[in-house]
């Protein structure tokens, strides 16, 4: 009996501590499967706080939402946001669960390491409080105080070019933080930074835009006055010029009549003077006279063409265009047959690849092409045959044409003159006013383009310009 008592009192003993074993294993497995969840939910809201944030929006919705997700997923007391003051000086309350509603906004902290969150801006990793009342590295406002705080965590959020500011927990009971706890908020951190980050961008870029619209609204009124300039000097040329040319034409007309009256008067006279007088006389009304008033003449015929060229100029500008789809390839063959003459002389060869469709004025693509194939002919080397090519290349904002020659080319300091009024570079030999690359530019600019040249000296010169799309809509708007 003695040896079955103690027997099953042996046995008895094992089975409690077997049964206090698993006991105590459950106990872990508990823990273990609560920290695994905790983990998993915490995750979640990591997840649905990144979905949030991408979905853009006011920034203060999405960080009074941030604290109140804090506050229920690590189940503390208190969460702030605090923004740092553009001064670097102070901290602001910018969003907050568990405090106040008065002090969201308004209150601030000094940004400077002998408090809690000053000093977290200055760390490189979270900064955990156990206790905060008997902390010796903080001199805490009673603002904090008042509140019963005591352990805590606070992370910064870092920012591209400086940090947004603070996230911070606190309870009001003494509680040690996990690890998870202080990555979580850390991931939180880094998604508020990330979305302030791309705020403080789009209110950049939404000033830049505010400024370039002003600046846009500006040079449009600009360019408005510039052109009523431009119509008001038209209009003095037309005038105010022409006149006193009529009056010199005229009165020159009269010089000459009465040089053939005084011419028939004195020529019965004129045996009766000296040689010396006669001379004289003869010359100043056989010559002289005649050639100061073919002069006159010439000068007011150049002046009477480049008032022409002018009002020709401003007429382009005003002129209304008429959209329609036109076939660039066509309308270059066209241009090339009203050339022939100039083509089979000059020995060139011609090239045109498949050019695209544009949607246009089309008597300025004419007058485009028509001033660019001339000057391309009329500036060969006559002692090599001439090479022209013409190629075009099509995208969703413009079409870009080049016309390319072996040409004389264009001297680098000339490049940046040749489309003004009246210029012409090199050797002055072709006739001509020196205005049809005004006249190109203005028509490219019409249709939303802009136009260049790149040359060199004896190997030739490729002008490139650009016709925009969807012009025909644009006007219709515009109407």
């Amino acid at each position: 009996m003695e040896l079955t008592s103690v027997y099953l009192t042996e046995e008895l003993a094992a089975l409690r501590q077997r049964v206090a074993e698993l006991e105590a294993s459950e106990a872990v497995r508990r823990r273990v499967e609560a920290e695994l969840r905790g983990r998993a939910y915490q995750q979640a809201m990591i997840a649905k706080l990144g979905q949030r944030a991408l979905a853009g929006g006011d920034l203060d919705p999405l960080l009074d939402e941030i604290t109140v997700l804090v506050t229920l997923t690590l189940k503390v007391d208190y969460c702030q946001i605090l923004e740092l003051h553009p001064d670097r000086d102070l901290l602001r309350l910018r969003a907050g669960s568990g405090w106040p509603a008065e002090l969201i906004g308004q209150a601030t902290i000094n940004a400077d390491p002998n408090t809690h969150l000053g000093y977290t801006l200055f760390s490189s990793k979270p900064v955990i409080i156990e206790d905060l009342r008997t902390d010796p590295r903080f001199n805490e406002s009673g603002q904090l105080y008042g509140h019963k705080l005591v352990s805590g965590v606070s992370v910064i959020v870092d920012g591209q070019q400086w940090p947004f500011g603070v996230l911070s927990v606190h309870t009001a009971h003494k509680r040690k933080f996990t690890q998870d706890d202080i990555y979580f908020l850390q991931s939180v951190a880094n998604i508020l930074g990330t979305t302030a980050d791309h705020r403080r961008t789009q209110l950049a870029l939404q000033d830049a835009n505010d400024k370039l619209e002003q600046r846009v609204k500006e040079r449009t009124a600009d360019l408005q006055a510039a052109n009523e300039e431009l119509r008001n000097f038209a209009y003095i040329i037309s005038h105010d010029l022409r006149a006193p040319l009529v009056n010199i034409k005229g009165f020159a007309g009269e010089l000459d009549y009465s040089v053939d009256i005084l011419r028939a008067a004195l020529n019965p006279i004129l045996p009766q003077l000296d040689d010396t007088h006669r001379d004289d006389l003869m010359t100043a009304i056989g010559q002289d006279i005649p050639e100061a008033l073919d002069f006159i003449n010439s000068s007011v015929s150049r002046m009477n063409s480049l008032i022409n060229a002018i009002l020709k100029l401003s007429r382009l500008g005003r002129r209304e265009l008429l959209f329609e789809a036109i076939d660039m390839t066509v309308l270059v063959q066209d241009t090339l047959a009203s050339l022939a003459h100039q083509v089979e002389q000059t020995r060139t060869v011609v090239m045109v690849d498949p050019l695209p469709e544009v949607v246009a004025d089309r008597t300025s693509m004419e007058q485009i092409l028509g001033n660019l194939l001339a000057n391309a002919l009329n500036y060969l080397i006559p002692s090599r045959p001439g090479q022209i090519t013409i190629s075009g290349q099509a995208s969703p904002e413009a079409i870009t044409f080049r016309i390319s020659d072996n040409g004389r080319g264009i001297a680098q300091d000339d490049l940046s003159k040749i489309f003004d009024i009246f210029r012409r570079a090199g050797q002055q030999d072709v006739p001509g006013e020196g205005m049809g690359l005004a006249y190109v530019r203005t028509l490219v600019r019409r249709h939303g383009g802009q136009i260049h040249c790149e040359s060199e000296l004896e190997v030739g010169s490729t002008f490139i310009f650009t016709i925009a799309c969807n012009l025909a809509e644009e006007s219709e708007h515009d109407v």
